[in-house]
């Protein structure tokens, strides 16, 4: 039987102050790794500062107590669109990088392109502009309908209030206006895409391989999402830098090096692309 939860009637300063006690009690007597560690102290911290600042809505973005029932809200929705959705999105550049470039490859229409009175750079650019754009157009019309579809679901009143993040190196709270949040983060995510697409495409034109391409890219993917990867080693590697988000609410040391990285790796990725491409003979495509 499916319980149905009556937000209005939760009383959250005290949930708040339930969550803050059991996350305490817990830090104090078990033993976490780093990960969990980290998440814990973000949550108590927040949960601190929701009490102190008598905060009646959901500020628990990245992790919540199980133990302690939090409101939802249109706005914590949008501002988790990216950790519900993005797999969509994945699967969108994975499936553009296939077809755009690699499917004309192996159906041989590729030939039809290439007598054109273009150059070889000039088309290969219109093919990564168009599927910059459509990545670019897809991730704006996902926010807009998490913005859309949480507005009629729990009321466009919570789109006025602040977002409340949490600064792991500085150890204090960061508040913004949620329009600002949701343009910072939009922008850093697509960059994250625009490069995972460009490296997806010159994977494509290397391996020649759609099958191949689909599993390489999924996997380097996942690869990129385990944190217990990163060492002092791994840590200078694009696919771990180039999901900027992750930086922002850090050390800023940290957030130079990953956006540096990202678009160093960018460039040097173009440039292989267009070099393979251009000198790609056409008897073997």
């Amino acid at each position: 039987m499916i319980q149905i939860i009556n937000f209005s009637s939760i009383d959250v300063v005290n949930q708040y102050k339930k969550a803050l006690n059991s996350d305490i009690y817990y830090m104090e007597n078990n033993k976490f790794d780093k990960e969990d560690d980290d998440e814990i102290i973000e949550r108590i911290a927040l949960e601190r500062y929701a009490i102190d600042n008598n905060i009646k809505y959901n500020i628990l973005l990245n992790s919540q107590n199980i133990n302690a029932i939090l409101p939802q809200d249109a706005r914590i929705l949008l501002m988790k669109v990216f950790d519900n959705f993005e797999i969509l999105i994945i699967f969108l550049i994975i499936y553009l990088s296939c077809t755009i470039i690699l499917e004309e490859f192996q159906s041989g229409t590729i030939r039809n392109v290439l007598i054109k009175p273009y150059s070889r750079i000039k088309i290969l650019f219109s093919k990564i502009l168009t599927n910059f754009l459509i990545i670019t157009v897809s991730v704006i019309v996902l926010v807009v309908l998490q913005y859309l579809i949480g507005g009629l679901l729990f009321g466009f009143d919570s789109y006025s209030l602040e977002a409340v993040r949490y600064n792991s190196y500085n150890k204090d709270i960061v508040t913004m206006g949620l329009i600002q949040y949701m343009l910072t983060i939009t922008v850093s995510k697509i960059f994250m895409y625009i490069t995972f697409s460009s490296f997806s495409l010159l994977l494509g034109i290397i391996v020649n391989n759609i099958a191949l391409n689909i599993l390489i890219s999924i996997g380097l993917y996942f690869l990129s999402t385990f944190e217990s990867l990163i060492n002092k080693f791994t840590q200078y590697l694009f696919i771990f830098n180039w999901n900027i988000s992750n930086f922002l609410f850090g050390n800023i040391n940290m957030l130079v090096q990953s956006i540096m990285i990202s678009t160093i790796s960018l460039v040097i990725i173009l440039l292989f692309l267009i070099t393979i491409f251009k000198n790609k003979d056409i008897k073997d495509l």
